[in-house]
């Protein structure tokens, strides 16, 4: 089983919070069904817009940051718009800032899973107006 190393995402994270806008939720998460094969979830305002272009960036930067072979055990990266009713959820069970929480054997966004890491969920503040 390849290993993802979980602190070369969160330099991801922090990285892209600088240069692109702070993510509300960032998780690595492995279906009880997906045979070693994780999905990496992610919900930011950036992602959002020009979704897939930014989307292709991001996966471009996650490629540079983790490498190819680490790479090939991420099945897919979900993102989540702010106001996905799973993203609100998953925040309530689960609040950290810049840390890590390890998670085995539950139920989230409706799935079974086995293992996780979240690196932030929390939620964004929205600015009262922007000039």
């Amino acid at each position: 089983m390849m290993k993802i190393d979980i602190d070369k995402l969160r330099q991801l994270m922090g990285d892209l919070s600088n240069e692109k806008g702070e993510f509300s939720f960032f998780g690595l998460f492995l279906r009880a069904e997906a045979h070693d094969r994780w999905d990496l979830v992610v919900s930011s305002p950036w992602l959002e817009d020009g979704r897939l272009k930014a989307l292709r960036e991001f996966v471009e930067k996650l490629a540079a940051a983790i490498g190819e072979d680490q790479l090939l055990s991420i099945s897919r990266v979900v993102t989540l718009n702010a106001d996905d009713p799973a993203l609100d959820a998953v925040i309530k069970a689960v609040s950290v800032e810049d840390g890590l929480v390890e998670i085995r054997d539950t139920d989230l966004f409706g799935l079974k899973i086995a293992h996780a890491y979240i690196m932030r969920a929390k939620r964004l503040q929205v600015p009262a107006h922007a000039t």
